[in-house]
C-alpha cells in the first residue's frame, strides 16, 4: 500500500516536469515548421515569378509581310511545351523598348527605325525551360529565318529554383510522415503509462505561440493582412495546431524525457 501511494505521488510530482518538456519540445518543432513553411512557400512564389517572367526572342532577320508573320505565329502556337506566342512589329517593339530603357530608343533612332525588327515572344512550359537549349536549338532549325535569343542564367534560376522547391516539399512530407509513423506507433502499442489530455492543451498553446511568435515578425513590415499571404496562409497555420495537438496527445502518453 505504501509503495502504491508513493508511485502515485512520484507521478503526481513527474507531471508538471512533463508538461514543461512537451510544451519546449513542441514549440521548437512548430518553429521549425513555420521556418520550413516560410522557405517552402517563399521558394514556390519566386520560382513561379522566374516562370512567368522568362521568354525566348525570336527575332525576325528577313523582309517578311504580315500574312507570313501571321502564318509563323500560328505554326509557332500549335508547337508542344510552348505557352503562349505574341508579335510585336517593329512599331510595337519600338514603344516596348522605349518604356523599359528611353535613352537605348533615342540611339537606335538615330541608326534607323529599320534597325528594330519584328519579333515573337514565346513564353514555354516549366519542362521546356529546364531543357531550353536544346529545345530553342530544334526551334532554329525548324525555323531559320528567326534569330533566337534568351537569357541562360535566368533559364538556370528557373530550374535550380523549382529544384528547390521539390526537394523542400519532399522532406518535409518526409518529416511529417515520420512523426505520424511514430504516433501511430505510440497508439498502436500503449506504454505503461497514463494518458495526459493537458499535454494536448500545453502543445496547442505551444503552438498558438509560435503563431504569435511569426507575426511579431511580420507585423513591422506593414498590414498584417498583406504580409500574411507572402508568408503564409491560415491553412498552413490551422494544419500547424491540428499536429501540435496530436503531438502533444502522444508525447502526453508516451512520458520519456
Amino acid at each position: 500500500m505504501e509503495d502504491f501511494l508513493q508511485e502515485t505521488k512520484n507521478q503526481k510530482q513527474s507531471a508538471p516536469r512533463g508538461l514543461r518538456y512537451v510544451f519546449v519540445l513542441v514549440l521548437a518543432i512548430a518553429l521549425l515548421w513555420q521556418i520550413v513553411s516560410f522557405i517552402q512557400m517563399q521558394v514556390s512564389q519566386y520560382h513561379e515569378f522566374l516562370t512567368k517572367d522568362f521568354k525566348v526572342i525570336m527575332a525576325v532577320t528577313e523582309a517578311t509581310g504580315n500574312e507570313v508573320l501571321n502564318a509563323l505565329g500560328e505554326s509557332l502556337n500549335t508547337k508542344e511545351d510552348i505557352v503562349s506566342v505574341k508579335l510585336f512589329s517593329p512599331q510595337d517593339g519600338l514603344a516596348a523598348l522605349q518604356a523599359r530603357n528611353p535613352r537605348l530608343t533615342q540611339s537606335m533612332l538615330a541608326l534607323g527605325r529599320e534597325q528594330m525588327p519584328a519579333y515573337f515572344e514565346v513564353h514555354l512550359s516549366q519542362q521546356a525551360i529546364g531543357n531550353v537549349r536544346s529545345y530553342t536549338q530544334n526551334l532554329a532549325v525548324e525555323y531559320p529565318q528567326l534569330s533566337i535569343k534568351y537569357s541562360a542564367e535566368l533559364a538556370d534560376m528557373v530550374f535550380y529554383s523549382g529544384l528547390a522547391e521539390r526537394i523542400l516539399t519532399v522532406l518535409a512530407v518526409a518529416v511529417l510522415v515520420l512523426f505520424l509513423i511514430f504516433m501511430f506507433l505510440i497508439e498502436a502499442y500503449p506504454v505503461s503509462a497514463r494518458h495526459y489530455p493537458q499535454a494536448v492543451w500545453i502543445a496547442l498553446l505551444a503552438g498558438l505561440l509560435s503563431v504569435g511568435i511569426f507575426v511579431a515578425i511580420v507585423y513591422p513590415l506593414g498590414m498584417l493582412s498583406e504580409p500574411l499571404k507572402q508568408f503564409t496562409t491560415w491553412s498552413r497555420q490551422l494544419a500547424l495546431l491540428v499536429f501540435c495537438g496530436l503531438l502533444g496527445w502522444t508525447l502526453g502518453k508516451w512520458q520519456r524525457f
